[in-house]
């Protein structure tokens, strides 16, 4: 069917990643209004942020499968009484891959990740709530959006999508690891 792996990160500067993102937050992907990429932020190419896309690339590795790495990354900021639109991180043409998320800054009540599709005719809701060093990874053409940040404060979250190189695509289906119980089918 399809799935999601949740687990916190130790050894992460959270503080150094947040000063960091909110120095760039004016730099967004895209300005067009009502674009999803309008609610993004350039990832800042900093020593604290990449030490976390490498923590998140080894995590990957070694509980999904060892041949996927991150190839874009981006980070979010959800003021008070902001939300994320429903979307996907599903490229066409393109073999199903991994999205994740990794929290770096969170109040509570500051908007839970929800994940939404129909399975064999059933409607299905999942639902995490954010907190500061949880990374999550899903399935990228997994439809999710963010509820109400209704706390006070900014949630800051970094997002990406990791896939393998064409070649490796022969040696997962022969050893896809824990692959399939997140993305629940094969391309």
């Amino acid at each position: 069917m399809c799935g999601r792996y949740v687990t916190k990160l130790s050894g992460i500067d959270n503080k150094a990643i947040n000063k960091d993102v909110m120095a760039r937050k004016n730099m967004k992907l895209d300005d067009s209004e009502g674009n999803t990429f309008a609610e993004d932020s350039f990832f800042p190419e900093t020593e604290p942020c990449n030490k976390l896309i490498q923590k998140v690339d080894e995590t990957i590795q070694k509980e999904i499968c060892q041949y996927f790495t991150t190839y874009n990354k981006w980070a979010h900021i959800l003021e008070p009484n902001e939300s994320t639109m429903i979307h996907t991180h599903e490229s066409p043409g393109m073999p199903s891959h991994l999205s994740w998320v990794y929290y770096s800054k969170t109040e509570p009540n500051c908007g839970n990740i929800v994940w939404q599709t129909t399975i064999h005719n059933k409607f299905i809701t999942m639902e995490e709530d954010p907190t500061v060093g949880t990374l999550i990874v899903f399935p990228n053409w997994l439809p999710h959006f963010t509820k109400k940040n209704i706390s006070d404060d900014t949630r800051i979250s970094i997002s990406g999508n990791a896939k393998a190189d064409e070649k490796d695509y022969g040696n997962i289906m022969k050893n896809p690891g824990g692959l399939f119980e997140i993305v629940g089918h094969a391309q």
